[in-house]
């Protein structure tokens, strides 16, 4: 019996520091590629990547039933590979016919939110109506991002499917050595909150309000990580110095997926007020290191959180402050309760979901 080949748009794995996409596809590809499956349902996977990038092909997933090639476009000189349909995780899509399936990953663009240009939400949103009108399934990460994309895009609901991410194994509890040693290299002496994320959605300026309201700075700092441009870290310098926080807020900068996990082990909670999200995964990744959550009422967070995070209104600079002590007061049993929670969202069940999808196209063809 032939297996059938299914290709997934790949080039975003070349990138030299990974978005959140770029993760996905990695953990997705890995997780495929791991299945333990009977022959009958066993299938190829052929990953794809831009001529422009081929030179770094090194850089995609290798393992069983792992195959790479690369693509021109627009047009492509050679006929195209042998495939049953082809997955596109992001924008990046090569020109064949042949049945399409998309990750929609959150509605940023039709929200006008986290957008650098007028000109690059119009893209994104041409190619949210593109995936509407020619995909034959969209698989959303949440149950909130496939009514956003029915609401504001539209489409055929039959056509959309949620399957859910997964939580990676580096995401787990540490040892007080490994926490200790990223809290060496992170200059941190006491205890402290964590922050990560420099877009405007993660809502740090009020962030820091509503840490100054706390009180909590008496006795935690607050460490945030991201990268922030020159202008803006001027712009909080101030911004602290008004609240009185003073050296009560560390910024990190840059921090690598190698220190993460152990920096959210290690916090006394993890601050998470987006104003939105298509499904905040790393509400889940904190969970699986230990780490009590706040997170809000807005977006995917809630359905992402699973009644395991404090939940504040995001632009209740009080009610933030007051999540803020519950989240650091939280019961050790509710705390387990959200560890063994993070620990059932697997990529295994994010790569079998997926798998499931695209049998029903293959079913259909």
């Amino acid at each position: 019996m032939t297996r059938p080949t299914f290709a997934i748009e790949a080039t975003n794995l070349t990138d030299e520091r990974g978005t959140g996409i770029a993760r996905y596809t990695r953990q997705l590809i890995q997780a495929l590629s791991a299945l333990d499956l009977p022959p009958e349902q066993d299938f190829e996977l052929l990953q794809l990547c831009k001529r422009s990038r081929w030179q770094l092909r090194q850089r995609l997933v290798q393992g069983p039933r792992m195959a790479s090639r690369c693509w021109w476009g627009p047009v492509w000189p050679l006929p195209r590979p042998a495939c049953a349909l082809m997955h596109v995780p992001d924008e990046r899509q090569p020109p064949w016919r042949v049945p399409l399936v998309a990750t929609i990953h959150d509605l940023y663009a039709a929200l006008n939110i986290n957008q650098p240009s007028e000109a690059r939400r119009q893209r994104k949103l041409r190619h949210y109506a593109y995936l509407r009108d020619h995909a034959t399934r969209l698989i959303c990460v949440s149950e909130n991002t496939r009514q956003d994309f029915l609401r504001l895009v539209g489409g055929d609901p039959a056509r959309l499917h949620v399957v859910r991410l997964g939580v990676s194994a580096e995401f787990r509890l540490h040892t007080a050595a490994e926490i200790q040693s990223v809290r060496e290299r992170h200059g941190l002496q006491g205890p402290y909150l964590l922050f990560v994320g420099s877009t405007p959605n993660k809502n740090l300026d009020r962030t820091l309000e509503a840490f100054a309201a706390s009180g909590l700075a008496r006795d935690f700092t607050l460490l945030v990580c991201g990268e922030h441009s020159q202008a803006l870290g001027q712009s909080l310098a101030s911004r602290l110095a008004a609240l009185g926080l003073g050296s009560c807020v560390r910024f990190a900068g840059f921090v690598s997926n190698a220190d993460l996990p152990a920096l959210y082990a290690g916090a006394a909670a993890y601050l998470f007020p987006s104003l939105y999200e298509g499904y905040g995964l790393p509400i889940l990744e904190a969970m699986a290191c230990g780490a009590p959550v706040l997170t809000s009422d807005r977006g995917s967070c809630p359905e992402a959180a699973g009644g395991h995070a404090v939940i504040a209104n995001p632009e209740d600079v009080q009610a933030m402050a007051a999540g803020f002590r519950a989240a650091v007061a939280m019961p050790q049993d509710k705390r387990d309760a959200a560890l063994a929670y993070a620990r059932t969202q697997t990529w295994e069940a994010t790569a079998r979901g997926t798998l499931a999808v695209w049998r029903q196209v293959l079913a259909e063809t």
